[in-house]
């Protein structure tokens, strides 16, 4: 419930009533009204809500026991970038794979020219950042 999750939130970071309401721009009755459960935040207030105590939305609302952060860590933005990139190769390679053979020659040699001007330019990726693993069924 909303009313019990804000005290104990507000409680463990060691703020006042008064203190949130300053934070939050509202009175610090308005605050005592959510936590005694006469009042709900609009959704706004619990965007804020979730950046103060660093916590879901849906946590704070008493609808989840998620109590890890809304913000993802650098690890999970890196999988997150890994897990996209992985989708648009995946695509990239089943695209190439259906084209007919006028088609990739013409991939092919697009890929060349470019390798060979990253080259040439000293702007090439070093190949051991990269790693795949690629299955092919027919």
């Amino acid at each position: 419930m909303l009313s019990e999750r804000l005290k104990q939130l507000r409680t463990e970071k060691g703020i006042t009533q008064i203190q949130l309401a300053e934070m939050l721009g509202v009175s610090k009755g308005t605050v005592a009204m959510w936590e005694t459960d006469k009042r709900n935040p609009g959704f706004d207030i619990l965007f804020e809500l979730s950046n103060i105590f660093d916590r879901r939305i849906d946590y704070i609302l008493g609808h989840s026991d998620d109590a890890s952060s809304p913000n993802p860590t650098e690890e999970e933005l890196e999988d997150m970038d890994r897990s996209a990139a992985t989708d648009i190769f995946c695509e990239i390679i089943m695209n190439y794979l259906r084209l007919d053979e006028y088609g990739k020659h013409a991939v092919e040699s697009v890929i060349a020219a470019e390798f060979n001007r990253c080259r040439e330019q000293e702007s090439l990726f070093p190949e051991n950042d990269f790693q795949f693993r690629l299955r092919l069924r027919k």
